[in-house]
């Protein structure tokens, strides 16, 4: 071995030694990433994380507010696309979501761990550059919103016997077609009187799939995105990032992913009953979000059926 190469073999080695000690790179993931706080208002932040998330390859897609103090932006970028194109129903991993959070003086930076949903959503990559690239232009201080979990544990994750998987969708209907569902589900999503707002929609290359993002503002706390965060989450910076909820268009056919998977995926340590923050609380929610998203989409679905068990079988 030349000496040029043994220095660059120890450069290397020494750069992966300290990724390890910052903690960057895992063998177990978490969630939630914070990100490096900005002090400024709530809409210099979202200008300024948007000009850094380009700088970072990213595209923001979507942008809303779920409620006062709180901004959430959601990216796409050319990786997070080609994976999602390689993967079964990969188009839930299309997108991450970024949480601007006002505390004080102090906007919170937060987002989907990319590596965390790679696994979760079962998808054919691990997700890692397109973490390094969003370390990158937002920062990574720290990790919340669970113990850290195994890949091979989020790849199976199931909160609890009996209860959804991500292989066990919510069938929100037929529609004809793939561009007629394109067209009714953005119009009726779009539609002010339904209880939800359109926030994003992304076409997963190569693929008739199609996935939306929709802000859940139903006036009925159990289908509203906030009521939801702030009923499990009491401490800043909170799990926004879990929000918007999406709606897969696969071909002709649509669906959602049930909130007794999706919310425990993110959420996996609130307990199922107590006092304080439980899935108890959401008890209604899983059944009123479907009616609500099944009233959006408006297709044809030939089977009702359900898994038993659940928040909403106390």
């Amino acid at each position: 071995m030349g000496k040029s190469q043994a220095i660059r073999l120890m450069a290397a080695g020494l750069v992966c030694l300290g990724l390890l000690f910052s903690g960057l790179v895992r063998a177990e993931f978490q969630p939630f990433v914070e990100g490096t706080p900005l002090g400024a208002s709530l809409e210099a932040a979202a200008a300024s994380a948007g000009e850094q998330l380009a700088a970072g390859g990213f595209e923001v897609v979507g942008d809303y507010a779920p409620t006062e103090g709180v901004r959430v932006l959601v990216v796409t970028s050319d990786a997070l696309l080609a994976t999602a194109a390689r993967s079964d129903r990969g188009g839930y991993g299309a997108v991450l979501s970024v949480a601007l959070e006002q505390d004080g003086e102090t906007v919170h930076v937060s987002y989907q761990d990319p590596r965390y949903v790679a696994h979760g959503y079962r998808l054919e990559g691990d997700n890692e550059p397109v973490f390094q690239a969003l370390a990158g232009a937002l920062g990574a201080t720290g990790y919340f919103g669970a113990e850290p979990i195994s890949e091979a544990n989020l790849r199976t994750y199931q909160y609890g016997f009996g209860l959804e998987t991500f292989r066990d969708p919510v069938d929100l209907g037929e529609l004809g077609s793939f561009a007629r569902g394109q067209k009714q589900i953005a119009e009726r999503a779009a539609d002010g009187n339904l209880g939800v707002e359109l926030v994003y929609r992304v076409r997963i290359p190569g693929k008739e799939q199609m996935l939306f993002g929709v802000a859940l503002k139903s006036d009925n706390a159990n289908a509203n995105g906030a009521a939801l965060i702030e009923a499990v989450d009491l401490e800043v910076p909170r799990g926004y990032a879990f929000l918007p909820y999406p709606i897969l268009l696969d071909g002709s056919s649509a669906e959602t992913l049930n909130l007794r998977f999706r919310m425990a995926l993110f959420f996996p340590d609130l307990p199922m009953m107590g006092d304080g923050a439980s899935f108890f609380k959401l008890r209604s929610a899983p059944g009123a979000i479907n009616a609500l998203l099944l009233d959006v989409v408006d297709g044809k679905v030939y089977s009702d059926e359900g898994s038993s068990g659940g928040f909403g079988t106390f």
